[in-house]
């Protein structure tokens, strides 16, 4: 047998093998909540104060429900504090609300995934004298590993939220699914 025949053997093999455990996500609906951290990057300028600059972390955390089509296709919303980020003149208190698609590769209990949607957010920001309130709708995208026990999932995650000039959010959290 020729080194390209056995090649395709391996393949066709390895595929029909795979295929029941890339089916294994469960399916319906879902509900989670994650903890970690969220980076908060802002640059602005107060009359009073003059221009200012936060890039600090803090504790996050978010709930969420989704929908799991199928192994590879879920949508998900949420709601999720991003904690508070603060420098010695100002301080900004950011919080949202979302709503993604998500795209999964399942590779047996583990699956990757990639996540884009938007979300709604509003922030205060708070001065020594004065506090300003302003809020949007921006791009929201992340990455993430999930590890599946069944119905239970223990998933890890990197987001990007148009949030301020830039907020990322790292998460470690739990799903049931129904």
């Amino acid at each position: 047998m020729t080194t390209r025949k056995l090649s395709l053997l391996c393949a066709a093999l390895t595929a029909l093998i795979l295929s029941p455990l890339a089916q294994a996500k469960d399916e319906g609906l879902y509900l989670g909540v994650s903890l970690g951290a969220a980076t908060i990057n802002q640059e602005g300028s107060d009359p009073d104060l003059g221009d200012f600059e936060i890039d600090s972390s803090d504790f996050a955390w978010k709930v969420f429900a989704g929908y799991q089509f199928n192994g590879v296709l879920a949508v998900e919303g949420g709601y999720r504090e991003l904690g508070s980020a603060e420098n010695s003149l100002v301080k900004t208190d950011p919080y949202g609300i979302d709503v993604f698609v998500i795209g999964g590769i399942p590779l047996g209990p583990l699956r990757g995934f990639g996540k884009i949607g938007g979300i709604y957010w509003d922030n205060d920001t708070d001065f020594a004298d004065t506090s300003i309130s302003d809020d949007g709708f921006d791009l929201a995208a992340g990455l993430g590993l999930e590890f599946e026990l069944g119905s239970f999932a223990i998933r890890g995650e990197v987001e990007y939220l148009d949030v301020l000039d830039e907020t990322w959010m790292y998460t470690l959290g739990a799903t049931f699914t129904f």
